[in-house]
Protein backbone atom coordinates (compact mmCIF):
# COMPACT_ATOMS: atom_id res chain seq x y z
CA UNK A 1 0.00 0.00 0.00
CA UNK A 2 1.34 3.37 -1.00
CA UNK A 3 1.24 6.62 1.64
CA UNK A 4 0.35 9.28 0.57
CA UNK A 5 2.94 11.78 0.85
CA UNK A 6 0.60 15.41 0.98
CA UNK A 7 -1.23 15.48 3.75
CA UNK A 8 -3.92 17.71 2.04
CA UNK A 9 -4.72 14.16 0.16
CA UNK A 10 -5.48 12.11 3.22
CA UNK A 11 -9.46 13.01 3.60
CA UNK A 12 -11.57 11.97 6.87
CA UNK A 13 -14.83 12.39 7.80
CA UNK A 14 -15.81 15.64 9.02
CA UNK A 15 -12.88 17.20 6.93
CA UNK A 16 -13.47 20.12 5.23
CA UNK A 17 -13.48 19.73 1.73
CA UNK A 18 -14.23 21.12 -2.14
CA UNK A 19 -14.52 19.27 -5.22
CA UNK A 20 -16.61 19.26 -8.41
CA UNK A 21 -19.32 16.29 -8.80
CA UNK A 22 -19.86 13.97 -11.37
CA UNK A 23 -22.13 16.90 -13.11
CA UNK A 24 -19.33 19.20 -13.03
CA UNK A 25 -21.29 21.23 -9.95
CA UNK A 26 -18.80 22.94 -7.44
CA UNK A 27 -18.65 22.46 -3.92
CA UNK A 28 -17.31 22.67 -0.73
CA UNK A 29 -18.61 21.29 2.32
CA UNK A 30 -17.80 18.37 5.01
CA UNK A 31 -17.65 14.89 4.79
CA UNK A 32 -20.21 13.11 6.57
CA UNK A 33 -18.86 9.61 5.84
CA UNK A 34 -17.02 7.71 3.54
CA UNK A 35 -17.79 4.10 2.56
CA UNK A 36 -15.58 1.22 1.56
CA UNK A 37 -15.31 1.80 -1.86
CA UNK A 38 -13.76 5.30 -1.00
CA UNK A 39 -16.59 7.37 -2.01
CA UNK A 40 -17.38 10.79 -0.19
CA UNK A 41 -20.48 11.49 1.12
CA UNK A 42 -20.59 15.26 1.53
CA UNK A 43 -22.69 17.71 2.90
CA UNK A 44 -22.48 20.95 0.24
CA UNK A 45 -22.46 24.48 2.24
CA UNK A 46 -21.53 26.26 -0.78
CA UNK A 47 -22.10 25.29 -5.18
CA UNK A 48 -22.69 27.07 -8.07
CA UNK A 49 -25.38 25.07 -8.54
CA UNK A 50 -27.75 26.29 -5.65
CA UNK A 51 -29.85 23.11 -5.62
CA UNK A 52 -27.44 20.96 -4.02
CA UNK A 53 -26.41 23.50 -1.04
CA UNK A 54 -27.48 21.74 2.30
CA UNK A 55 -27.82 18.34 0.41
CA UNK A 56 -25.65 15.34 0.69
CA UNK A 57 -23.60 14.70 -1.74
CA UNK A 58 -22.16 11.67 -2.87
CA UNK A 59 -18.04 12.79 -4.46
CA UNK A 60 -14.81 10.97 -5.84
CA UNK A 61 -11.51 11.42 -3.86
CA UNK A 62 -10.32 12.16 -7.28
CA UNK A 63 -12.56 15.18 -7.62
CA UNK A 64 -12.11 16.43 -4.00
CA UNK A 65 -9.28 17.94 -2.43
CA UNK A 66 -9.01 18.66 1.32
CA UNK A 67 -9.13 22.08 2.35
CA UNK A 68 -6.51 23.55 4.81
CA UNK A 69 -7.19 23.74 8.45
CA UNK A 70 -7.85 27.00 10.05
CA UNK A 71 -5.87 26.01 13.68
CA UNK A 72 -4.57 29.89 14.60
CA UNK A 73 -7.18 32.01 15.46
CA UNK A 74 -6.57 36.00 17.09
CA UNK A 75 -7.23 36.48 20.64
CA UNK A 76 -10.26 37.69 19.36
CA UNK A 77 -11.65 35.03 17.43
CA UNK A 78 -10.87 32.36 20.37
CA UNK A 79 -13.13 34.62 22.98
CA UNK A 80 -16.26 34.39 20.51
CA UNK A 81 -15.43 30.36 19.82
CA UNK A 82 -15.50 30.55 23.75
CA UNK A 83 -18.43 31.77 23.68
CA UNK A 84 -20.12 29.32 21.56
CA UNK A 85 -18.72 26.44 23.37
CA UNK A 86 -20.31 28.22 26.45
CA UNK A 87 -23.61 28.34 24.70
CA UNK A 88 -23.28 25.02 23.39
CA UNK A 89 -21.94 23.02 26.47
CA UNK A 90 -18.80 21.75 25.36
CA UNK A 91 -16.52 21.13 27.73
CA UNK A 92 -14.42 19.44 25.93
CA UNK A 93 -14.08 22.20 23.18
CA UNK A 94 -14.12 24.71 25.45
CA UNK A 95 -10.71 22.99 27.34
CA UNK A 96 -9.35 23.10 23.83
CA UNK A 97 -9.75 26.72 23.14
CA UNK A 98 -9.00 27.86 26.67
CA UNK A 99 -5.45 26.10 26.26
CA UNK A 100 -4.85 28.17 22.99
CA UNK A 101 -5.87 31.65 24.47
CA UNK A 102 -2.61 32.42 25.84
CA UNK A 103 -0.46 31.87 22.72
CA UNK A 104 -2.84 34.04 20.67
CA UNK A 105 -1.93 37.12 19.16
CA UNK A 106 -4.08 39.61 20.27
CA UNK A 107 -4.84 42.58 17.77
CA UNK A 108 -3.68 46.15 17.91
CA UNK A 109 -6.60 48.25 18.11
CA UNK A 110 -6.38 50.19 14.92
CA UNK A 111 -5.26 53.97 15.64
CA UNK A 112 -7.37 55.05 12.68
CA UNK A 113 -11.00 54.42 13.85
CA UNK A 114 -12.31 57.18 16.35
CA UNK A 115 -15.84 57.18 17.75
CA UNK A 116 -18.25 59.63 16.34
CA UNK A 117 -21.13 60.63 18.25
CA UNK A 118 -23.95 61.38 15.41
CA UNK A 119 -25.44 64.58 15.63
CA UNK A 120 -28.58 63.89 16.34
CA UNK A 121 -28.29 62.38 19.95
CA UNK A 122 -28.34 66.43 21.27
CA UNK A 123 -31.37 67.06 18.74
CA UNK A 124 -34.03 68.18 20.85
CA UNK A 125 -36.67 65.68 18.41
CA UNK A 126 -35.30 62.98 20.46
CA UNK A 127 -36.37 64.35 23.71
CA UNK A 128 -38.97 64.10 25.95
CA UNK A 129 -41.51 66.90 26.59
CA UNK A 130 -40.00 67.59 29.94
CA UNK A 131 -36.81 67.78 28.22
CA UNK A 132 -35.15 64.44 29.37
CA UNK A 133 -33.02 62.85 26.48
CA UNK A 134 -34.87 59.42 25.55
Amino acid sequence: MMTQANPFDVIRESDWVSGSSASDEKFIGYVESIDEGGQLLVWVTQSDHEPIVNTLLQASRVRTKKLPDRSLFSHEELRSLIDLALMTHDKQWFAELNKKLPAAPVSKPSSQHTPVIHPRWNNTSYRKSNGEAI
